[in-house]
C-alpha cells in the first residue's frame, strides 16, 4: 500500500443502518427506511435516493442506504477509544458532523442529535435576512403582497439567479437563497413601492403576525417568486 493512501475500513451504511433500524427510536428519533436522511436533525436529499417501490427487497432497501450520501460519524471518536464498531456509527448530514459534539460520553452525543433540526436552522437562514435588510414581522405582509405581485414578478425576472452551495449541506445541487429573496423584495419596495400615494402609510399600519411553525416563513417566500 502507498503510503498515505486512504483505506475505508469503516462499516458500510447499510450495515450500520441494519444495526441501528429498530435501535434508533429509542435513542433519537423514528426514522424513515424508505426516505433516507440525516439522523440528527433530519436532513433530506430529495428523491433522487428514495425507495420507488413499496415491494422493494430488503437487498434493494439496503442499496439505496449505501448510495445516499451522509458521512458514517463515530459517536465517540477514535482518538477518545472509540471503535470502527456500527454500534459506534452514526449517519449524519455534513453540517450535523462538522456540529456534533466530540466526547467519551454517548449520552452525550444523544441528547445533542435529539435537539437537532433542519428546518429550525433554515428557518434561521430566513431570519437572518429578514435581520440584514431591516426587515421586522410587520413588513412581512406588505413583503408578500410585493413577492406575489406580477409587475414584482417581470421586474426580477432576470435579477435573480440559483446559488450554487459550496459546503454541500443544501439537499439541491442549487437554490434561491433568502438573501436573494429578501433583498429583490425590499429593493423594489424602496424602489417602486414606496413612491405611491400613502405607500408608507400602509406599511406602517400593516398587522404584526406571528409566524406560527418554524417553516411557514420558509413556505410563504419561496412561493412568491
Amino acid at each position: 500500500m502507498a503510503r498515505g493512501q486512504y483505506v475505508d475500513d469503516l462499516p458500510s451504511r447499510s450495515q450500520i443502518f441494519e444495526f441501528w433500524k429498530d435501535r434508533i427510536v429509542n435513542a433519537v428519533r423514528w426514522i424513515d427506511w424508505g426516505e433516507p436522511g440525516c439522523w440528527a436533525c433530519g436532513f433530506y436529499y430529495g428523491r433522487k435516493y428514495d425507495i420507488k417501490r413499496s415491494d422493494a427487497s430488503w437487498d434493494e432497501i439496503l442499496r439505496c442506504w449505501d448510495r445516499i450520501p451522509l458521512q458514517r460519524c463515530h459517536i465517540v471518536a477514535r482518538s477518545l477509544g472509540g471503535a470502527d464498531d456500527v454500534s459506534n456509527l452514526y449517519l449524519l448530514c455534513r453540517e450535523c458532523h462538522d456540529r456534533m459534539p466530540n466526547t467519551s460520553i454517548p449520552e452525550i452525543f444523544f441528547e445533542w442529535a435529539r435537539a437537532q433540526s433542519w428546518n429550525a436552522r433554515e428557518d434561521a437562514k430566513y431570519r437572518d435576512a429578514m435581520r440584514a435588510f431591516g426587515v421586522d414581522e410587520a413588513l412581512l405582509p406588505e413583503l408578500y403582497r410585493v413577492m406575489n405581485s406580477e409587475n414584482f414578478k417581470a421586474w426580477s425576472d432576470g435579477k435573480r439567479g440559483l446559488h450554487w452551495p459550496q459546503s454541500n449541506y443544501a439537499p439541491v445541487s442549487s437554490r434561491l437563497t433568502p438573501a436573494t429573496t429578501f433583498g429583490l423584495a425590499v429593493y423594489y419596495l424602496r424602489s417602486f413601492e414606496r413612491s405611491r400615494p400613502n405607500a408608507d402609510a400602509t406599511c406602517r399600519t400593516s398587522p404584526t403576525r406571528r409566524l406560527g411553525k418554524p417553516t411557514r416563513l420558509r413556505k410563504l417566500t419561496t412561493r412568491c417568486i
